[in-house]
């Protein structure tokens, strides 16, 4: 029999089943998390964090790093303990609702839609050393000429053309392109070190700094590495870790177990990334003297032609194109299993949730793929390459400040489900780290680029009034919209907020509330230091920040569980770690 909820309808024999089926080993889950962390970041990163904090931006990724083990810690607790496909919105929809669930959704759709968009763009940079014409120089900047237009365009399509493999040799090749992608930077950090560093400094990286560092008049070192995390491209660069919590219901259970094989690749690949990228960004540093603000290169491959290294050269050249596709690939990937868990919540079009069989081959094997979740993805993602103007600088910073809003809700998550029996030391642990967690996430937006948080929340708030809003108007059936709108299938919720007492409006008041007063506090530091020196405002907002946190927290961990008490979650099957309640069905 099939188990049925309030949420959505699961039914033994669904595409959901039969993905699930699919297991994972260690080496598929490190390269899925490797593969999405591995990607533009370290290509093109360094040279702005370096412009705006000078020699503290090997701090930046410290802070990033530290900040993203803290996160990591939290997501992989709960991912163990609760081990779901398509969890980071599943997980939130049982434990606060279907409202804080649709602003989850449309950050992490935003994020995982744009993220191979950035690598479209990315490739373009990388191919444009031997076709430049796919680049027009406009000022300090490169800009996509018509043709790099056209180029992105294709490099997006194959991105998403590639998930149409069999899931199987997806990975494989994910797999193969992830050793190709990681032996080259280290590579490059052997190599460099053992040159030898050039002791003078570049006489101008102006065109690494922002729009808002040039109105803000700094220069090199002027601002704080925390600054530069969100703004910078550090937390573009380590974001992809949760790849393998998108997967928790498909990794292989027997031998060491799920919650080893989790903890491994999560935990290694974050490890792996802080000291490669760290590496890289003091050997820049130690060789940024030989950057050429005129060239069409990578600074590494840059750095290697000035020490006659030309073999390494073309190695940066290459990984320039395919480091960027392997990541683009994991996220895509990622996002067709939240997005159609989102559809089988009945939160987006519920024909999403499906996994359409083509009547062609690959190789003897059937073509198994969620089309429509593709085609709306490639779509997202023209969108946003049209918005930014093909910036890939603009694409990062439209990621950065969505990605930390989805990282929020698994801490309150975890302290939420009385489900899980956690006892004792652990207990306290998890508090912690998931407190700790909510207030670090609300340091860093407030300490980010205000023109990167506004942008970001903007696109929340559009994701999140679509994702709702077109529910509502294909049920009132206007004369042109609802003609438009016939065939979109999703429960409607926007209408909870109009009913009284309804348990799903509280957590999603709160929530954003503290997103709002994080917005406004960002607002208030920059007026301030865009007069001036900063002064007292400045100083207070930072805390204030800290604050909401601080007090949103604890309140939305107890709204989370009067909407539970209210409605009952139904849960995955437990695992050894975590005791777990029975799953307890709910009516409509």
């Amino acid at each position: 029999m099939g188990r049925t909820s309030g949420r959505g309808t699961l039914q033994d024999g669904s595409a959901e089943d039969a993905d699930e089926r699919r297991r994972l080993s260690t080496l598929d889950l490190v390269g899925l998390a490797a593969g999405g962390v591995v990607g533009s970041g370290w290509l093109l990163a360094a040279g702005p964090a370096y412009a705006e904090a000078g020699m503290d931006a090997v701090w930046a990724w410290v802070i990033g790093g530290a900040l993203m083990l803290l996160i990591a810690a939290v997501m992989v607790e709960l991912g163990i303990a609760l081990p779901k496909t398509g969890g980071l919105i599943f997980l939130p929809l049982q434990a606060a609702g279907p409202l804080v669930a649709t602003v989850v959704a449309a950050a992490l759709w935003i994020v995982y839609a744009v993220n191979p968009a950035s690598e479209a763009v990315a490739m373009v940079r990388g191919l444009a050393h031997w076709v430049p014409t796919l680049l027009d120089k406009k000022g300090d900047h490169y800009d996509l000429s018509p043709t790099g237009w056209l180029c992105s365009v294709g490099f997006l399509a194959l991105i998403m053309g590639l998930n149409l493999l069999p899931p199987r040799r997806l990975i494989r090749l994910n797999l193969f392109v992830t050793v190709v992608k990681v032996l080259i930077p280290v590579l490059i950090i052997i190599c460099l070190l053992r040159a030898g560093a050039d002791s003078c400094e570049p006489a101008d990286v102006s065109w690494y700094l922002s729009e808002q560092s040039r109105n803000l008049g700094t220069k090199p070192g002027d601002l704080s590495p925390l600054y530069v995390v969100l703004g910078g491209g550090v937390i573009y660069a380590y974001i992809g870790f949760q790849a393998p919590l998108d997967f928790a219901g498909n990794v292989k259970r027997r031998g060491v177990g799920e919650a080893a094989r989790l903890r491994w690749a999560v935990y290694g690949t974050i490890v792996g990334a802080f000291l490669l990228y760290t590496a890289l960004q003091w050997v820049f540093v130690r060789h940024c003297g030989r950057l050429d603000a005129s060239m069409l290169e990578s600074p590494y491959s840059q750095f290697a032609f000035g020490l006659t290294l030309f073999w390494l050269a073309w190695l940066v050249r290459l990984d320039a194109i395919v480091s960027p596709m392997g990541s683009g690939i994991v996220f895509t990937h990622a996002l067709t299993r939240e997005v159609a868990a989102l559809s089988r919540a009945h939160l987006t079009h519920r024909g999403l949730q499906t996994a359409r069989r083509a009547s062609f081959r690959f190789r003897g094997a059937e073509i198994d793929a969620y089309w429509m979740i593709l085609l709306v993805n490639f779509a997202i993602g023209l969108l946003a390459l049209v918005v930014v103007q093909g910036t890939w600088e603009e694409l990062v910073a439209l990621n950065s400040v969505p990605t930390l809003v989805v990282y929020t809700m698994p801490g309150v998550v975890l302290v939420a489900m009385k489900q899980l029996e956690f006892r004792g030391t652990r207990r306290m642990v998890h508090l912690a780290l998931s407190y700790a967690t909510f207030v670090a996430i609300a340091v860093v937006i407030h300490e980010a680029k205000w023109d990167d948080v506004w942008r970001g929340m903007a696109a929340i708030g559009i994701g999140s009034a679509l994702l709702l809003g077109l529910p509502w108007l294909a049920r009132i059936d206007l004369p042109l919209v609802g003609r438009l709108l016939r065939r979109y299938d999703a429960r409607d919720h926007v209408s909870r907020f109009a009913a009284p007492g309804d348990p799903a409006v509280r957590p999603v008041l709160l929530f954003l509330t503290h997103l709002a007063v994080l917005v406004l506090c960002t607002l208030l530091r920059y007026l301030d230091e865009r007069d001036g020196e900063a002064d007292l405002l400045a100083k207070v907002t930072p805390v204030v920040a800290a604050l909401s946190a601080a007090i949103v927290f604890p309140l939305l961990v107890r709204a989370c569980r009067r909407y539970m008490a209210a409605v009952s979650p139904t849960l995955p099957a437990p695992r050894h770690e975590a005791r777990v309640e029975p799953p307890v069905t709910a009516g409509t």
